[in-house]
C-alpha cells in the first residue's frame, strides 16, 4: 500500500467509521479482467488485483481469507461461501455475458455483512480497514462444506487481532505528513475532501484514474452556475464515504439546474445549446442538433457512490457518452425532471440507490446500450424508472412504489434520430406496488396523458421480457404493452398529425415479439380514472395493439384483461 492510501486507511480505522470506505473500489466489474480457474491461488490474485492496493486483509490471511484452513479447499468461512455461491449466481452477471467472473463475484456480495459481526460492518468496509469479512471475535464464525455448516467456530489465532474493526485494531501509527497531492509515482491519484472543501477542486486536480474520497457532509458547490460539479475526464472514482448516520450531500447552491454532470469536456456548456433543461430541453436559436447527436468523444470507467444529490432545478445525476460505469448507492432527491439520468452511455451499471421526487422520471436510462439497474428504490416520481429508445437494458430486483407509473419502457419519435432502437429489455424480479401516484409531469406532455395507477407501461418497444415480478394495487393497469400510435391516437401527439414521427418511425411503432412469464398480477385495474379515455381497459393486463404482433404470455397469474385483440397470445417456443 502507498502512504498516502496507508494514511488514508488508518485515519478511518481510527475514527472507527464502519462504512468509511464502502464501495471503496466499486469500479464495476466489466472494467477488471478476471480468471475463471476455480483453483484458490488464481482467486487469490483476483482478489488482490481489485483490492490489494487499499487493503492488507489479504497479506494477513492468505487462504484463510475465504477458507478454513492454511491450505485453501473445504470448509469455507461466511465470505468465502458467498463469494463461491455468487460465482454460480446469475444476478452476479453484470456485464451479461452468462458468466459470472471473480471481480463480478467480489462485487456481488461487498455491501453484505458476511461474517455477521456485532458492528454490522459490510465486507467491502472491512476490507477497506484490512479487517477480515469472513472472520469476526469469539466462538461466532461458521464454515461450510457441500454437505453442511459447522457453527460457533473460533477464527484462526493469527487472525484474531485483525477480525473486526471494532476494539480489535491495534493503534495506528501516525500518519505521514500532510501533503497537497499524491506523489508523481502514484497515477491513480487519491485525495480526501472534507466538508468545507470544493469537490469540484479535487475533480479538477485528479489524474486519469484518480481516486476522490469525499467525508460525510453537506456540500454545496460555486465553481459553475448550472451544475453542481462537472467531471470531464475519463476514469475518475468519485467516492462519497457515506455512513448509516450521515451521507455525503451535494445540495443545490442557488439556482443550479444539475447536480452531477459527467460528460466530455465539449458538453459541460449545457445552457449554450438549450434554452432550457427541462423536457422536451428545447434548443437555443442556432444550436447545432446534429452534432449534439454524436457518442464521440466517450469518457471511460466512470464510478460514482454513496452521495446524496439534493434538490436541483432539473437533474440530479446526468451523464453522456459514458462507456464502462458504475452508479452505486446514489441517492437523488428532490430533482425535479430526472434523478438518474444515463444517455448516449453504455456497459454499466446503476445499484443500491434510490430516486424521488421527480416530476418526470427517478432512474431514466435513455438511448444507452447494456446497462444493468439492479437492487434499487424508486418512490414519488412520475415514473419510477424509464428505459427509452435503449438496447439489452436489465431491470431487475429492484422496488418501485408510490409513482404515478412504476416503469415505463418505450420506444420514442422525439429521441428516434439519436437512437432508432428500442429492444432487448429484461425486467424480472421486481416489485411494483402501489403506483397510485398523481401524475404532475409537464402539462402538454405526452406524460402528462398517462393515466396514474399503472404498473409497467411498455410502449413500441420490442423483444423485450417481463419475467416473476410482482405486480400489485395500481388503479389503472398492472401492465401494458402497446402500439405507440394506439395509445397517442386523437391526442395532439397523434401519428397521423405529430411532426415528430417520421415514416422510419412507423414502420417500427408496433410492440413486438414481448414476452411476459410467470408474473403475479394483485389486486390491479380496479379503480380507474373514469374521465380517462383508456379507463375502459383497467385490468391487470391489456394488451392495446393491432395484432398479436408475436407477442407471448405464459404462466402468469391474474385476474382480469382487456385485449383489442380479444385475448393474449401464448408464448413462442424456445
Amino acid at each position: 500500500m502507498n502512504a498516502f492510501a496507508s494514511r488514508v486507511v488508518t485515519n478511518f480505522a481510527r475514527a472507527r467509521r464502519h462504512r468509511a470506505l464502502r464501495l471503496l473500489l466499486v469500479s464495476t466489474a466489466v472494467l477488471l479482467p478476471a480468471s475463471q480457474a476455480l483453483a484458490f491461488p488464481a482467486k487469490l490474485n483476483a482478489w488482490q488485483q481489485r483490492y490489494g492496493a487499499i487493503s492488507p486483509s489479504a497479506d494477513r490471511a492468505r487462504c484463510q481469507l475465504c477458507h478454513g484452513n492454511t491450505s485453501g479447499g473445504s470448509p469455507w468461512n461466511s465470505y468465502g461461501w458467498a463469494i463461491r455461491e455468487a460465482l454460480q449466481n446469475p444476478d452476479c452477471d453484470l456485464d451479461g455475458n452468462a458468466v459470472v467472473s471473480d471481480p463480478e463475484a467480489f462485487f456481488c456480495v461487498e455491501l453484505d455483512d458476511s461474517d455477521a459481526d456485532g458492528s454490522e460492518t459490510d465486507n467491502v468496509s472491512e476490507i477497506g480497514l484490512g479487517t477480515q469479512p469472513g472472520w469476526s471475535l469469539g466462538a461466532t464464525n461458521s464454515l461450510y462444506t457441500r454437505t453442511g455448516v459447522t457453527t460457533g467456530v473460533l477464527p484462526p489465532e493469527t487472525l484474531a487481532s485483525s477480525a473486526d474493526p471494532d476494539g480489535t485494531e491495534p493503534v495506528p501509527p501516525p500518519p505521514p505528513p500532510p501533503t497537497t497531492e499524491p506523489p508523481p509515482s502514484d497515477p491513480r491519484s487519491f485525495q480526501v475532501v472534507a466538508p468545507g472543501r470544493s469537490i469540484q477542486r479535487a475533480i479538477d486536480r485528479a489524474r486519469p484514474g484518480g481516486w476522490i474520497f469525499v467525508l460525510p457532509g453537506t456540500y454545496r458547490e460555486l465553481a459553475d452556475r448550472t451544475n453542481g460539479l462537472n467531471i470531464t475526464e475519463s476514469g475518475l472514482h468519485l467516492i462519497g464515504l457515506s455512513t448509516k448516520q450521515q451521507r455525503v450531500v451535494l445540495e443545490n447552491a442557488g439556482n443550479q439546474r444539475n447536480g452531477i454532470v459527467a460528460v466530455p469536456s465539449d458538453r459541460t456548456q449545457c445552457m449554450s445549446c438549450h434554452a432550457e433543461l427541462a423536457p422536451p430541453f428545447p434548443l437555443i436559436e442556432g444550436a447545432d442538433r446534429e452534432a449534439m447527436k454524436s457518442t464521440e468523444p466517450k469518457l471511460h470507467g466512470l464510478v460514482i457512490s454513496g452521495i446524496t444529490i439534493k434538490n436541483f432545478v432539473n437533474n440530479g445525476l446526468f451523464t453522456e457518452n459514458v462507456d464502462n460505469f458504475a452508479i452505486v448507492d446514489v441517492e437523488s432527491i428532490g430533482n425535479k425532471n430526472y434523478g438518474i439520468f444515463p444517455t448516449l452511455s453504455s456497459n454499466g451499471v446503476i445499484t443500491h440507490s434510490k430516486a424521488s421526487g421527480a416530476d418526470d422520471s427517478g432512474i431514466w436510462v435513455e438511448t444507452s446500450e447494456n446497462v444493468r439497474v439492479t437492487h434499487n428504490l424508486v418512490e414519488d416520481n412520475v415514473n419510477g424508472f424509464e428505459i427509452s429508445n435503449s438496447s439489452n437494458i436489465t431491470v431487475a430486483h429492484n422496488v418501485a412504489r408510490n409513482n404515478t407509473v412504476g416503469l415505463a419502457s418505450l420506444f420514442l419519435p422525439d429521441i428516434f434520430d439519436e437512437r432508432p432502437d428500442a429492444s432487448g429489455y429484461v425486467v424480472r424480479d421486481n416489485l411494483f406496488v402501489n403506483n397510485n401516484r398523481p401524475n404532475t409531469a409537464r402539462p402538454g406532455s405526452v406524460l402528462a396523458s398517462v393515466p396514474a395507477g399503472t404498473g409497467i407501461l411498455h410502449v413500441g418497444a420490442d423483444g423485450s421480457r417481463f419475467v416473476k415480478n410482482r405486480i400489485e394495487g395500481h388503479d389503472f393497469t398492472g401492465l401494458v404493452i402497446a402500439d405507440y400510435c394506439v395509445v397517442v391516437a386523437g391526442t395532439a401527439f397523434d401519428c397521423a398529425a405529430d411532426p415528430e414521427i417520421s415514416p422510419e418511425f412507423l414502420l417500427d411503432q408496433a410492440a413486438s415479439d414481448n414476452q411476459v412469464v410467470d408474473n403475479v398480477f394483485v389486486n390491479n385495474g380496479k379503480n380507474p380514472d373514469p374521465s380517462h379515455p383508456f379507463s375502459p381497459f383497467a385490468s391487470d393486463i391489456a394488451l392495446l395493439t393491432e395484432g398479436d404482433h408475436g407477442n407471448g404470455f405464459c404462466g402468469n397469474e391474474f385476474e382480469t384483461v382487456a385485449s383489442l385483440i380479444g385475448g393474449l397470445p401464448e408464448c413462442s417456443a424456445p
